[in-house]
C-alpha cells in the first residue's frame, strides 16, 4: 500500500477521533490525554488565526484541512472563500456536516482528492497546512504548490523529530500502520529553501515548528 493511501485509510477511520480534540463534550480521560499529547493541536489552531488576521474578503486555501475547523473559523472571520482539501472522506464528510450546521456552506468548499491535483486552476490570499507534512513523503512538492497558489501568506507546520513525545508517537504510529515523518530544524529550513520560501517567521511551538511565510 502506497504512503498516501495508508495515511488516508488511518484518518478516514478515526475522523472523530481526531475532531474530537476540538470539542469539549468528550470524557476527562479523553480530555487529559488529549491537553498532554495533542496539546499543540490547539494552540497552533489559535496561533495559526492570530497570524492569518485580518481575513475578511480573503480567500483560503486549507491543504489536509481535515474536519474543516481551520476553514470554518476562517469563514467566521470573515474570509469570503474556503477552500478545503483532504483525501479521506471521513474527514471531508464531517467538514461538510460542519459548515451547513453553522451556516457557512456557501463560503466553505471542500474537496475530497490529494493537492494539489484536487485544486488545479485556483490561487489564494492565503493558504494553511498545520499538522500534514507529519504525513507527507515529498514535502517540497506540496510547499511549492502551495507556494505558486498563494499571493500573500502561508503558514504550516513541522514536527519535531527531537521532543520527549517522539518515541511513543512513532511507536503509535508504527502499530496503527500510519507513516510519520518528523523534522529536525536543518532539515525543516532545508526543505522550505528548496520550495522557493525563505521569507518567514520561526516559531517553536510545543512539538511542532511553526512557519508563517510571507509571500
Amino acid at each position: 500500500m502506497l504512503t498516501e493511501e495508508r495515511v488516508q485509510h488511518h484518518f478516514d477511520r478515526y475522523a472523530q477521533r481526531f475532531d474530537a480534540i476540538y470539542r469539549e463534550s468528550e470524557g476527562p480521560l479523553s480530555r487529559f490525554i488529549d491537553r498532554v499529547w495533542r496539546g499543540v493541536v490547539l494552540e497552533r489552531f489559535d496561533l495559526t488565526l492570530r497570524k492569518l488576521e485580518p481575513l475578511a474578503d480573503k480567500a483560503v486555501l486549507d491543504v489536509g484541512c481535515g474536519s474543516g475547523r481551520y476553514c470554518i473559523a476562517c469563514a467566521e472571520r470573515g474570509a469570503t472563500r474556503v477552500v478545503g482539501v483532504d483525501f479521506a472522506p471521513a474527514m471531508i464528510e464531517i467538514a461538510d456536516d460542519l459548515s451547513r450546521r453553522d451556516g457557512l456552506r456557501t463560503r466553505c468548499e471542500f474537496r475530497l482528492g490529494p493537492f494539489p491535483e484536487a485544486v488545479p486552476e485556483d490561487s489564494f490570499d492565503v493558504s494553511i497546512a498545520q499538522g500534514v507534512l507529519d504525513y507527507v513523503e515529498d514535502p517540497v512538492r506540496i510547499l511549492k504548490a502551495m507556494r505558486e497558489k498563494t499571493r500573500s501568506t502561508m503558514i504550516l507546520s513541522f514536527p519535531k523529530s527531537a521532543e520527549w513525545r517522539v518515541l511513543v508517537r512513532r511507536v503509535r504510529f508504527l502499530l496503527a500502520g500510519c507513516p510519520l515523518f518528523l523534522y529536525s530544524e536543518r532539515r525543516a529550513r532545508e526543505i522550505l529553501a528548496q520550495a522557493g520560501i525563505d521569507r518567514y517567521e520561526w516559531i517553536p511551538l510545543d512539538r511542532d515548528y511553526i512557519v508563517v511565510a510571507r509571500l
